[in-house]
């Protein structure tokens, strides 16, 4: 298990101008010599539940993410959000296809009393993200961050409407979480960005209650 320690910070909705973004970033950590390694990949995301959505009143949240050849199947419970400063607890597992292999995640993260058997079976994917990812990965001293520019969308099959994906994230991988204040303080000198407290699954869900809805 790891604790998922992160900023999520949103840009407009209309940007379309994330490669300006990229540059900007790139340009202002070069310019107060900071050591970074950018990285640019695909990423898609399929969450499931089942039809009556008992993850989600369980407060888990299960996905696959495919990224080229490689899958890794993933478990969030719940934790805080405050003004855009995201943490919870995280299990990630490696799997050699898009399927889902439940016993592989620790037993003591689901509630007590679950059918595993039973849940795997009604489980399918209720919404995807489909988003290009940039990332810095930033050393200062005894702080690892990753910085992540993410630009796609959100979907649920055979639905019209789909949510936008344009946002940063700023996530702690070792050190002190003020390392995380500090660089958002040096973005917002130079990029638009408000504090997003929704994830990307709680949007995904908004978007399924939608379609449910209609």
């Amino acid at each position: 298990m790891s604790a998922e320690i992160e900023l999520k910070y949103l840009l407009p909705e209309n940007n379309n101008k994330n490669d300006q973004v990229a540059d900007k970033i790139s340009a202002m950590l070069s310019a107060n010599k900071v050591d970074f390694i950018f990285a640019h990949k695909q990423l898609c995301n399929d969450y499931f539940d089942t039809p009556t959505l008992e993850l989600r009143k369980m407060d888990v949240g299960l996905r696959i993410r495919t990224v080229e050849n490689n899958y890794e199947q993933t478990i969030k419970t719940s934790g805080t959000v405050v003004d855009g400063l995201h943490q919870r607890p995280e299990f990630n597992v490696n799997i050699p296809t898009k399927q889902l292999e439940l016993s592989l995640f620790p037993v003591h993260v689901w509630p007590e009393g679950v059918d595993l058997s039973s849940l795997h079976q009604k489980l399918r994917v209720i919404f995807s993200t489909h988003f290009t990812r940039k990332t810095w990965l930033i050393k200062q001293g005894e702080n690892v961050i990753e910085l992540a520019l993410d630009n796609g969308d959100i979907c649920v099959d055979n639905y019209h409407r789909s949510f936008i994906i344009s946002e940063i994230e700023i996530e702690l991988v070792r050190g002190k979480q003020q390392a995380l204040f500090e660089l958002a303080t040096q973005l917002k000198n130079i990029i638009n960005i408000t504090p997003g407290n929704l994830s990307k699954a709680a949007r995904g869900y908004r978007l399924y209650y939608e379609k449910l809805n209609k």
